[in-house]
């Protein structure tokens, strides 16, 4: 039960929405999963540097939508991703309507 209630947190109590912050790296995963997907990110740059990051998405339903796939992310792309971060200071970010770059791509769709 609990690991239900986990995959059905409140975006608003574990994630500052006022704020938004740039996570640069190389991407470690990517885990196309119900409920919800998750990009884990090797840091780069910035405050969480040599940290691996989560950076919480959609369900694979709603990427897939927004033209996104399993294959949308490998292991080893450099990325840039503007998330919501958490509101403890934990490294992980919610991805919600987030710019993304991938290997120097700007996707032309924002995940939702």
């Amino acid at each position: 039960m609990s690991s239900v209630a986990s995959a059905h947190h409140s975006a608003a109590a574990a994630y500052d929405a006022s704020t938004s912050i740039s996570i640069t790296g190389t991407v470690a995963t990517f885990a196309w999963t119900n409920p919800l997907s998750h990009l884990y990110v090797d840091v780069t740059a910035g405050p969480f540097k040599g940290h691996a990051y989560v950076i919480e998405l959609s369900s694979p339903v709603v990427l897939a939508d927004e033209g996104w796939s399993p294959r949308s992310f490998k292991a080893g792309d450099r990325v840039t991703v503007h998330v919501f971060p958490s509101r403890a200071g934990a490294a992980i970010g919610l991805c919600r309507r987030c710019a993304v770059t991938v290997n120097g791509v700007t996707k032309p769709r924002t995940v939702e």
